[in-house]
C-alpha cells in the first residue's frame, strides 16, 4: 500500500473521529453500574458490536494467523473497546466507528505497541547501561 492509498482513507477519517469526539456526549438512557463504573448499556453494546462485525475483515496477515491467535488477539480487542466504553463514555456513531477501527486494525494496534515497548525497554536499557558505566569509572 501507498501513502496515497493510506491518505485516501486516514485524512477524512482523521477528520471524522476529530469532528465526532468534539461533539458532547449525550446522556445514555440506560446505564449499567459495575463495580463502581457507569456502563452505558448502548455504547458498550455497540463497541462489542463493532468489534465482532470488523473481525472478519481483518488484514490478510492477521487472518492468516492460526484461530487461537486469532481469538487472542479479538478479546484483547474487546477489552479495549469495553474499557474505552467504561473510561471515556461518547456518542453513539463515534463508539461505533472506533469499535470497527480496533477490530479491523487490531492486530496492528499490537504490534505497534509492542514495537513502542520494546524500543522503550531498549532505552531504558541504554541509559542504565550508560549509568552504570559512568558510575564505574569514577
Amino acid at each position: 500500500m501507498s501513502i496515497q492509498h493510506l491518505s485516501h482513507f486516514y485524512l477524512p477519517w482523521s477528520a471524522a473521529v476529530a469532528a465526532s469526539a468534539a461533539e458532547p456526549a449525550p446522556a445514555a438512557a440506560w446505564v449499567l453500574h459495575f463495580q463502581g463504573l457507569d456502563l452505558p448499556v448502548l455504547q458498550l453494546v455497540l463497541a462489542i458490536a463493532g468489534v465482532l462485525m470488523a473481525r472478519p475483515l481483518a488484514r490478510k496477515r492477521e487472518a492468516a494467523l492460526p484461530l487461537a491467535q486469532f481469538l487472542v488477539v479479538t478479546a484483547i480487542m474487546l477489552v479495549v473497546a469495553v474499557a474505552w466504553v467504561a473510561t471515556a463514555p461518547a456518542n453513539v456513531l463515534f463508539t461505533f466507528v472506533v469499535a470497527i477501527g480496533l477490530g479491523f486494525s487490531g492486530y496492528s494496534l499490537i504490534e505497534t505497541a509492542g514495537a513502542e515497548m520494546q524500543a522503550f525497554v531498549r532505552r531504558i536499557v541504554a541509559q542504565a547501561t550508560s549509568v552504570l558505566k559512568i558510575g564505574g569509572r569514577k
